[in-house]
């Protein structure tokens, strides 16, 4: 037999023998019929919405909204709108926030403007309450004057309305926890849907091209902020290199390129003032102010950190009003400019020069966080004591602040600041740390009623002398501060006495 032979009949003897192993064993376990009925998968449905339940009975909800041209910003657009559709993105996903809660609760809205300026609008408001006129079931204006009526008694707590959930992401839990003054309470709003918190924060912005000129990279001081090391030394090294003698005069004026310019040593000054993260009052555990605590060393750095910048060579803190600033900037003569908001995006969006857009910088290397600061004409929400609706004014605000976060802050965030207007996806992440790092409201809320003796007279009247001696400048002040404190702190126990 030859070798092919042999091959044939062994696999002919393998065959034979897998074939009776596959009949003699187990057959296979037959497969069930398949109901399509029960072996689905499960289907996530959506929680129930917790405002779906409210019918408010066709409600209107009266809102005195502030429309003051005078304020460094104002979003009236943004809070009552034009009340139709028009086109333009942000507006529109307005008229939807406006008219989704109006269906969802069943209200509708009655706005009246308040054309008053920061000054004029206090006893105004003040005027309305005193008289028990029940006209507003919610205030949108400026947190320096709400904060002293606050302080007065005018406005409800909202702090325990179970319709509140302050630990969503449309409210600004920690900007408005600086607010208090005793334990929990909570007399100022700070949620999404009082955008002018957002559009009045501040912002350092700066010229890419003049950024790369000195350091050899545009995205320079975006690397150090995304690093964190965006800082006051940083800050000044930037700016200090910047300075150019355009005219070719010999002399440091208006028409050369400045590596930062601003407008005196007040305003300008302020998210300089703040961005230290400074302890500016002291609190107990239930987060209840215990006294005044701003004579500290690192109150005393942040001074001379100031006086650095502002007296550098390369500073130019001469402008007396805000457009001949801003043409000068869009005009590519300085390598920074200050005192603008997030709210001033659209004024550079026509320039020929890349602009960039960055936190204001950390105090040292130590601090953890950037500060993003609002100023005292940030427009916040409160709910006057003689509204007889204040439980329906509650969840229209509620429900108002989380359907802005939902609609309208994409479409102005995303659309009007990051797509339509940002340059490039880091511009992006830098207004996203901006916003996230809005916080730090106490000192320019109740500035005034301390008699300036959180920032004013604690910074910018030393500064302006050009000295950086906060010592003998705190001794002056800090009695009289103390005495401030405790009166603040009896006055707000004493409401609902």
């Amino acid at each position: 037999m030859n070798k092919t032979t042999l091959r044939a009949a062994a696999a002919l003897l393998l065959f034979a023998f897998l074939l009776s192993f596959i009949s003699c064993g187990d057959k296979p376990a037959e497969t069930a019929p398949v109901n399509p009925e029960t072996s689905a998968v499960p289907v996530e449905t959506e929680p129930a919405d917790p405002l779906a339940s409210y019918d408010l009975g066709g409600d209107v909800i009266r809102i005195y909204t502030s429309v003051d041209a005078t304020d460094a910003t104002n979003a009236n657009a943004l809070i009552e709108g034009s009340g139709e559709e028009n086109g333009e993105v942000v507006n529109d996903a307005v008229y939807k926030r406006n008219l989704d809660v109006s269906e969802l609760l069943n209200i509708n809205y009655e706005f009246t403007h308040a054309n008053e300026d920061y000054f004029s609008v206090q006893p105004a408001i003040q005027k309305i309450v005193l008289a028990g006129d029940d006209v507003y079931d919610l205030i949108v204006n400026d947190i320096y004057p709400l904060a002293n009526l606050a302080l007065e008694g005018m406005f409800r707590d909202v702090s325990q309305n179970p319709v509140f959930d302050f630990e969503a992401g449309y409210w600004r839990q920690e900007y408005m926890k600086d607010l208090s003054v005793v334990g929990e309470t909570q007399f100022i709003m700070a949620g999404d849907y009082f955008m002018d918190v957002l559009c009045s924060a501040h912002a350092l912005y700066f010229n890419k091209q003049l950024i790369e000129n000195i350091k050899g990279d545009p995205d320079y001081v975006y690397k150090l902020v995304l690093d964190g090391e965006w800082t006051t030394d940083a800050f000044l090294g930037v700016s200090s290199a910047g300075y150019q003698d355009l005219n070719g005069d010999t002399k440091r004026n208006r028409g050369d390129i400045w590596g930062f310019s601003c407008i005196g040593m007040w305003g300008a000054a302020v998210p300089f003032m703040l961005c230290g993260d400074l302890e500016f009052v002291s609190r107990d555990e239930s987060g209840g102010v215990t006294g005044y605590a701003l004579n500290n060393e690192r109150a005393a750095t942040a001074l001379g950190v100031m006086k650095n910048i502002f007296y550098d060579d390369a500073t130019y803190p001469d402008f007396t009003d805000i457009p001949s600033m801003v043409s000068n900037f869009a005009s590519g003569l300085s390598v920074f400019v200050g005192y603008q908001r997030v709210g001033d995006f659209d004024s550079y969006r026509d320039t020929e020069f890349d602009i960039g857009i960055a936190p204001y910088p950390k105090l040292d290397a130590e601090q953890e966080r950037y500060v993003t600061a609002t100023h005292d004409t940030t427009e916040i929400g409160v709910i006057p004591i003689t509204s007889s609706k204040y439980d329906n004014a509650c969840v229209a605000v509620e429900a108002l602040c989380r359907e802005t976060e939902r609609t309208v802050l994409p479409a102005y965030y995303e659309t009007a600041l990051k797509i339509k207007y940002a340059r490039d996806d880091i511009t992006s992440q830098m207004l996203d740390i901006i916003r996230g790092n809005i916080r730090v409201s106490f000192p320019t809320a109740y500035n005034g009623y301390m008699n300036s003796d959180f920032l004013y007279n604690v910074f910018s009247v030393p500064l302006s002398g050009g000295s950086a001696d906060f010592a003998s400048n705190m001794a002056k002040i800090e009695t009289r501060a103390d005495a401030t404190i405790e009166k603040m702190i009896e006055q707000m126990e004493s409401i609902g006495d």
